[in-house]
């Protein structure tokens, strides 16, 4: 969705029109999920998906005209029954409902700051409304959570309007906007809800939890490391390899991917004094193929908050890999010990080293 995001901004700010559409509520079983997003430029340019491909086609069909006069709520029943004027037979048994809007200042406004936000590693909630019977919310107005806190109101009816409070709720006029930071603050997953303002009249909104991508961190950039780093940047991952072979560190070998050349161990610190690839969500596969340049990258892994590390070769490799590190000082804790993961590049996995074996 990265990607997508940052490719949507582009056209706009050339002038050329464009659409973004995004699921904001499944009712039964569908393929895309809540947050699933669809780019479409006036050129023909298309990035995304909201479905298998059994409905990409219909709605780019639809869209534009849709969008004309404003944001659009446009449902696709896949079960085959009819919803606006359409039928869907695929047997899903769900109905989609994907909100189109044009890409105007405002809405590339608001895309920009999701963009800022989870560039810089950071999570952000953003909340549309989607349907609105009631004066106190237009359908296109937003409200975004940043990872300060603050609040970032838009309203569709304002090319570019913000307001922003960090401190209260009370700065809004709308009695609306209490009850949607409430639903943004507590909601734990992405997900759609309605309520009714003091006249009874219906307000609809999507949530959306946006985290920023998961960054990978290979050391090695042999042959093997090549098919690793290309699904992980398949699945949208930040992917860097670092290698000190200058023939074999070249960026046409991992394309989409950072490409570090040099000394790992002296790169892998730099790394850690900046903090940016080492975060807490951060996972790291060793692929060195040699086992002193592990013993040390070990050493400066080992002092990051990175989520896990990776490494090649079986648990005896790795047995004498960590007598290593107790001579030079280091005696793992358990929470090394729960972060290592050998045997394996399942990345993330459950499995995780039993080092008393």
């Amino acid at each position: 969705m990265q990607d997508l995001l940052e490719q949507a901004v582009a056209p706009h700010e050339a002038g050329e029109a464009c659409v973004l559409c995004t699921v904001v509520r499944l009712d039964g079983s569908g393929y895309g999920r809540p947050g699933a997003r669809l780019f479409l430029s006036e050129s023909g340019e298309r990035l995304g998906f909201i479905s298998g491909g059994c409905l990409e086609k219909d709605l780019c069909r639809r869209v534009w005209d849709a969008t004309a006069a404003g944001p659009k709520l446009i449902a696709f029943d896949t079960a085959g029954n009819s919803v606006d004027a359409s039928r869907y037979n695929t047997g899903c048994e769900g109905v989609v409902y994907v909100f189109g809007q044009r890409i105007n200042d405002r809405v590339a406004g608001v895309i920009r700051r999701i963009l800022n936000a989870t560039t810089s590693g950071h999570e952000i909630r953003l909340l549309t409304v989607y349907r609105s019977d009631s004066d106190y919310a237009e359908v296109g107005d937003t409200l975004l959570i940043d990872i300060d806190g603050n609040f970032h109101q838009t309203n569709a009816n304002t090319v570019g309007g913000s307001r922003q409070n960090s401190q209260s709720n009370q700065a809004y006029s709308s009695p609306a906007i209490a009850a949607f930071i409430d639903k943004l603050q507590s909601a734990d997953r992405n997900c759609s809800f309605a309520l009714h303002d003091s006249n009874g009249e219906t307000i609809e909104a999507a949530i959306e939890i946006i985290l920023p991508p998961r960054r990978l961190v290979i050391f090695g950039s042999g042959d093997d490391v090549i098919p690793v780093s290309t699904a992980s940047v398949a699945l949208d991952w930040r992917v860097t390899v670092v290698g000190h072979r200058v023939e074999l560190t070249q960026r046409q070998r991992f394309p989409g991917a950072e490409v570090l050349c040099g000394s790992m161990h002296e790169i892998a610190e730099e790394l850690l004094v900046h903090g940016t690839h080492f975060s807490d969500s951060a996972d790291v596969v060793i692929m060195t193929h040699d086992f002193d340049r592990d013993v040390e990258l070990m050493d400066v892994l080992l002092d990051s908050p990175v989520r896990s590390i990776g490494l090649l070769g079986p648990k005896r490799r790795l047995g004498r890999l960590v007598t290593r590190l107790h001579q030079r000082g280091r005696k793992l804790s358990d929470r090394d010990i729960a972060r290592i993961r050998s045997h394996s590049l399942a990345i993330g996995a459950r499995h995780r080293c039993d080092l008393t074996r």
